[in-house]
């Protein structure tokens, strides 16, 4: 139907939206590395643990700051 097909045309839309994101964050982390800036907080400047960084490689927060800008 019409509002099935509204839907599915959403939910494509989202997708590529988040698709587009992500490419982001790994553009700006790659950018990162070239600048020496790779695995330190944009925030705070301390360094990114190594565990934070194998789950996200393109996290751009400490888990201090992370935590802080949720609030």
């Amino acid at each position: 139907s019409r509002m099935d097909a509204m839907q599915g045309q959403a939910m494509a839309q989202a997708q590529e939206r988040q698709r587009s994101k992500e490419l982001m964050r790994i553009e700006q982390a790659l950018t990162r590395m070239q600048n020496d800036e790779f695995g330190y907080c944009v925030e705070c400047g301390d360094a990114i643990s190594k565990k934070r960084l194998e789950v996200d490689p393109a996290a751009l927060f400490c888990l201090k700051c992370a935590q802080a800008n949720e609030r």
